[in-house]
């Protein structure tokens, strides 16, 4: 099933900056201060790992009871987020942001599968420069091949199951 045109955005990927790092804890402050339910907070994605040249967007992951997620998608939709649905990840839900600095945040279970892999993705990678430059090396050629997100995450996706499952052997 082909997901909304808006969602296929293009992609461009940029050198590690050190701001992501600061950037990433105020967005995460700045949501955790809106949220109205218990919850917990945590940067993730590739501009979270030191070294690691991303899209310089911003992800953000939020986990929460499951019947408290309507409440958290409305306190993020209420700071301006775009909300997109699943996005063709089940069990998660898909805000954006795209002014000046760009964030993504996904709204996932606490404590569920989604919440431990992207935790444990990131992790992996901080604690493997090796691993994250292997990564990074994946991510190029797929920017190189394909400029749409869509593609680009399709092209990369075999490096990413590899080094979760690196991952999972690392933290087990």
């Amino acid at each position: 099933m082909p997901a909304a045109p808006d969602l296929d955005e293009p992609v461009h990927l940029a050198p590690y900056d050190p701001a992501w790092a600061d950037a990433g804890r105020a967005l995460v402050d700045r949501l955790a201060a809106a949220l109205p339910v218990p919850a917990e907070v945590e940067h993730i994605g590739s501009t979270s790992v030191p070294e690691l040249d991303a899209k310089p967007v911003l992800d953000v992951q939020i986990g929460c009871a499951p019947g408290d997620t309507d409440a958290v998608v409305a306190a993020v939709r209420g700071l301006g987020f775009e909300h997109l649905g699943e996005s063709g990840v089940p069990g998660r839900q898909y805000l954006r942001w795209r002014g000046e600095r760009p964030a993504n945040v996904h709204v996932v279970a606490l404590g569920g599968p989604l919440w431990a892999d992207n935790l444990m993705f990131r992790d992996y990678l901080r604690a493997r420069p090796q691993a994250a430059a292997r990564y990074a090396r994946a991510k190029w050629e797929a920017v190189r091949a394909a400029g749409r997100l869509l593609a680009y995450s399709d092209r990369k996706a075999a490096t990413v199951a590899e080094l979760m499952a690196e991952a999972r052997e690392f933290g087990g």
